[in-house]
């Protein structure tokens, strides 16, 4: 029962982000995100200083693509050394369908980076979406979830998650406080990236779901 609830849970949060991304997507396509976009700019405006700007520029490293695929790398290889292939194609999965699709739609609308208003050097590739908000949160949120089934019993692993998602949120923001996306941008990246995490659980669970169901007859047998 406990694992239905779960799965539930889980494929509610799937549609749900799902369906914000087709939002975000439709108002993209209508020009109707010029208000939300404008609205960011000027907020973060009012609310730089010296510190924040310190700490974005640091934080928004996390988002990259260079410190994901080492983070991947290692957990990939570190996964196989323990035999836990599952997880090691579970992490190359949320990283690797990610970072093409991103890549792939980035292609498709074309958009231009926001410019006079950032505060490091503008990415080359296009803005629409952002590559930081819809790689880097499911790969995190992966990797808090595995961290706290790995720590369950332990009374602060309670805590993991939801101090990931802080985290993801705040590596997301990061782009459009220092200028390089638009608010939109992050909005949909993040969505969609959401929305493959809770995909990516899914399909998790129904396999270690399987995995239980063949190993439990070879135990009984055992046991007799």
């Amino acid at each position: 029962m406990r694992s239905r609830n779960n799965e539930t849970g889980l494929i509610a949060g799937a549609l749900l982000f799902a369906l914000f991304s087709v939002t975000m997507l439709i108002l993209y396509s209508r020009n109707a995100v010029s208000a939300m976009d404008e609205a960011a700019f000027f907020l973060v405006t009012a609310i730089r200083s010296d510190g924040l700007t310190a700490f974005f520029s640091f934080l928004t490293h996390f988002g990259g693509g260079t410190v994901l695929a080492v983070l991947g790398l290692i957990l990939v290889i570190g996964f196989y050394i323990k035999k836990q292939r599952d997880n090691a194609v579970m992490v190359f999965l949320t990283l690797g369908i990610s970072e093409i699709v991103n890549e792939v739609m980035k292609l498709v609308f074309a958009r231009a980076r926001p410019d006079g208003f950032h505060l490091i050097d503008l990415p080359t590739s296009f803005s629409f979406p952002s590559g930081h908000a819809m790689v880097g949160p499911a790969f995190y949120g992966m990797l808090a979830f595995l961290a706290t089934c790995w720590l369950q019993d332990r009374s602060w692993s309670r805590y993991v998650q939801p101090a990931a998602f802080i985290f993801i949120a705040l590596v997301a923001g990061s782009r459009v406080y220092l200028g390089v996306h638009f608010l939109s941008d992050v909005l949909t990246g993040l969505s969609l990236s959401l929305c493959w995490y809770f995909l990516v659980r899914i399909g998790y669970a129904r396999w270690k779901g399987r995995q239980h169901m063949v190993a439990a007859p070879t135990q009984q047998s055992q046991s007799r």
